[in-house]
């Protein structure tokens, strides 16, 4: 049987892996990604935070993949967040 490959070549790789969800990132997915605690993230799902745009549908909170895009876009400018809204992941 022959294995599944991917489209992309061998030489390049996703920076970023796709949501689970179409609706966009979990709170957990982008908290990994980010490298911040849950809480942090949940801390910038508020009004005027970074990731304000979160949708949450039922118990689940949604964060646009553009979102979590545009934060790892600042690099370590990410810290400066941090220090106002929580902390990074233990």
């Amino acid at each position: 049987m022959q294995e599944n490959t991917t489209s992309l070549p061998a030489s390049r790789t996703l920076a970023v892996p796709a949501p689970k969800s179409p609706l966009g990132y979990t709170v957990a997915e982008a908290a990994k990604i980010l490298g911040k605690h849950i809480n942090t993230i949940y801390a910038w799902t508020r009004d005027g935070g970074p990731l304000a745009d979160a949708r949450q549908i039922g118990g689940t909170f949604y964060i646009p993949r553009r979102a979590v895009r545009a934060l790892l876009d600042l690099g370590g400018e990410t810290a400066d967040l941090a220090n106002a809204n929580g902390g990074d992941a233990a």
